[in-house]
């Protein structure tokens, strides 16, 4: 394990002995026995990096993955490019056009590289942001996870790109860490490492948050998640070692068990991409390695539009 893993683990060890026992004053959704999706297929598109925390598809079917200190570019072939060396923990990413947007932990920033120069912009300065995700309308939203013990709570914190401006508990969630577009660009989803709740924030009264589903038995640890455009949500536990397949409107959801590792080797995040002339989910992991799950061939996997 490495060091931010070590340090990650045993910061959630002491944030979950606080926050044992303790219940949402959220309406929650009942929690429902997940069974297995079943027909999903796993490969490799590139090993051996330092423990992957986030990914960003770049448009041209290739992505850009944050590691332990390093933002790395695969394509489509699997060939690797160190992009960016020696960042203060790089975690969300976000492509949108020639600009890739960069949370990192270590420093709070929240910056905007661009791609053809290789110039960053420092936009913002959050409380140790870990998700990102960058709105239709150009605001940014960062999520705080819950394991920095002693740090202030700020739920999901907000960018207004307008003003220049954070508002820290935009949204008061308790913790946060995934970040998800709904089709309708009406919802906001987020997940709770520690409880394996869902939450759905509506963008017009993010303070009205609700649980829209709880990943039944013990913390399966969610990490990351992404929707597609039928509404499927597609959350990575890695502690689980298993990505969710989710139904927000019902709470119904199943497992997608291709093997991946579990524990602190498991996957970190899951997006939505091309393959070919279809579309996979693409999840990164813990141990280093960024790996394509294919689909049934029913299934309606496509990512959610954005302008």
């Amino acid at each position: 394990m490495t060091k931010v893993g070590r340090n990650k683990l045993r910061n959630m060890c002491a944030a979950a002995a606080i926050v044992a026992g303790l219940c949402s004053t959220a309406p929650a959704a009942q929690a429902v026995p997940a069974s297995n999706c079943g027909g999903w297929q796993a490969d490799t598109v590139a090993s051996g990096l330092q423990q992957l925390e986030n990914l960003a598809p770049d448009g041209h079917r290739g992505f850009y993955v944050s590691g332990e200190s390093r933002l790395y570019h695969i394509d489509e072939a699997g060939q690797v490019r160190t992009v960016l060396d020696d960042l203060p923990v790089p975690r969300g990413l976000q492509v949108d056009g020639t600009d890739l947007y960069l949370a990192t932990g270590r420093d709070g920033a929240v910056s905007r590289y661009d791609i053809p120069t290789g110039h960053i912009t420092t936009l913002a300065t959050m409380t140790v942001p870990n998700g990102l995700l960058r709105l239709p309308d150009g605001d940014i939203l960062t999520t705080w996870v819950g394991t920095d013990i002693g740090v202030p709570d700020t739920g999901v914190s907000r960018y207004h790109h307008d003003t220049a401006t954070v508002e820290p508990n935009w949204s008061p969630v308790p913790r946060s860490e995934g970040l998800a577009l709904s089709p309708d660009h009406q919802f906001v989803y987020t997940d709770d490492l520690f409880t394996g709740q869902i939450i759905r924030i509506p963008l017009a009264s993010p303070d009205r948050w609700t649980v829209a589903a709880t990943i039944p038995g013990g913390p399966p640890g969610l990490d990351d998640l992404t929707m597609s455009r039928s509404g499927d949500l597609y959350a990575a536990a890695h502690l689980a070692g298993l990505i969710y397949r989710v139904d927000p409107d019902t709470a119904t959801m199943c497992t997608i068990d291709t093997g991946l590792p579990a524990g602190w080797d498991g996957p970190s995040s899951v997006r939505i991409a091309p393959d070919g002339d279809h579309w996979a989910l693409y999840v990164t992991g813990f141990d280093g390695t960024l790996r394509r799950l294919r689909p049934p061939a029913d299934t309606d996997l496509k990512p959610v539009l954005t302008p």
